[in-house]
């Protein structure tokens, strides 16, 4: 019965020890895969997203046009989420980290969480 439990003792110890092996940064500047707005619109709700690509306008309070390759999308960005340090016009190229938003009578959409301005070559 001590053996039994000894080893149980172990192998739960060893589980929960290697639990920190798997962990990984999943916040901002994480190495996330870049998303298309043609796939982010195929995503459920709350999937987290990484899009690259313009700001092209500006269609309200806290809510901008996204462009790339494959498509447009709106998004969500709260002041406080744009960079202070930098302006970011129609030509700048931004990474926006976010959720998709979906909703019942209206257009998905990207809830963004941060953007970072992508550095020119």
């Amino acid at each position: 019965m001590n053996r039994r439990l000894t080893l149980a003792l172990i192998a739960t110890t060893l589980s929960l020890l290697s639990a920190g092996a798997f962990a990984q940064y999943t916040g901002p500047g994480a190495t996330d895969a870049v998303t298309t707005v043609a796939e982010a619109r195929a995503q459920r709700d709350d999937q987290p997203v990484v899009l690259r690509g313009t700001l092209v306008a500006r269609i309200g309070h806290q809510r901008y046009r996204f462009k790339d390759a494959t498509g447009e999308i709106d998004v969500e960005i709260d002041d406080k989420d744009l960079p202070s340090h930098q302006a970011v016009s129609p030509t700048t190229v931004v990474e926006l980290h976010g959720e998709v938003d979906t909703h019942r009578f209206k257009p998905t959409d990207i809830d963004v969480e941060y953007v970072a301005v992508v550095p020119a070559h």
